[in-house]
């Protein structure tokens, strides 16, 4: 009888075991924001106020024929979330990120003659291997999933450093990125007929897009515009 109740007990500090071992992992999970208990990379909480960033226009005519899909504007939670992903290393945070661009691309893409294939905008080597990953096309995969659009990862390539273009004007941000971009090797491997989508984190005076774009088009490839999270306001 005693051995039947050493064995229950066994059991019982068995399944507690399991029990705390689930427990722990869930509560380990944290909202990358808050840093509340969260299985999701947001909290209820955090979630509702990034809902709320969302700009009901999403799509505008940019020079160039360039059309720009855009989520939010850069500034309260969405903004504090793109920092959390980029400078805080919070990877997990592309996941809402592309699934939000991702929900407004299904209500309201670009119109394209084909389905376009997405190139997200490239860091430079160094800077990629400083931070450990392209935060763009982290949230292109997220987009891309959510959409079920074609990802070219490496379609364009950063060959030359340039500066922060945070703090320049409008000339110099042009002139920073003169010659930035050339094609990548997803080019030579795949060479997708159909019209490029370009993705990125922040869209500001459009300098970074509009310089990824002409070096598509030199090469014959057609841009039917970019997606992006956040549009910064110009003050900022």
């Amino acid at each position: 009888m005693l051995q039947g109740k050493d064995t229950e007990r066994t059991d019982m500090a068995g399944w507690a075991s399991v029990w705390d071992g689930f427990a722990d992992l869930w509560l380990a999970q944290r909202c990358a924001l808050c840093d509340r208990p969260s299985p999701e990379p947001l909290c209820p909480n955090c979630a509702q106020k990034f809902q709320h960033g969302q700009l009901p226009q999403p799509a505008t005519a940019e020079l160039g024929a360039l059309r720009v899909l855009t989520w939010g504007t850069y500034h309260h939670t969405l903004k504090h979330t793109l920092a959390a992903l980029k400078y805080d290393r919070q990877r997990r945070l592309a996941l809402p990120l592309g699934q939000a661009l991702g929900q407004r691309w299904q209500q309201h893409p670009i119109p394209t003659r084909h389905l376009p294939v997405v190139v997200p905008i490239p860091l430079h080597p160094e800077k990629l291997r400083d931070r450990g990953f392209n935060q763009a096309a982290l949230i292109a995969v997220a987009f891309c999933r959510q959409t079920g659009l074609s990802l070219l990862e490496q379609g364009l390539q950063r060959q030359r450093a340039t500066l922060p273009q945070f703090g320049l004007g409008p000339d110099q941000r042009q002139q920073n990125l003169t010659d930035a971009f050339t094609l990548g090797a997803g080019w030579h491997r795949c060479q997708p007929t159909q019209p490029v989508l370009l993705l990125d984190d922040i869209y500001t005076t459009g300098a970074t897009v509009r310089s990824a774009a002409n070096t598509l088009r030199r090469a014959g490839r057609s841009v039917c515009g970019v997606a992006v999270c956040a549009r910064a306001r110009l003050e900022e």
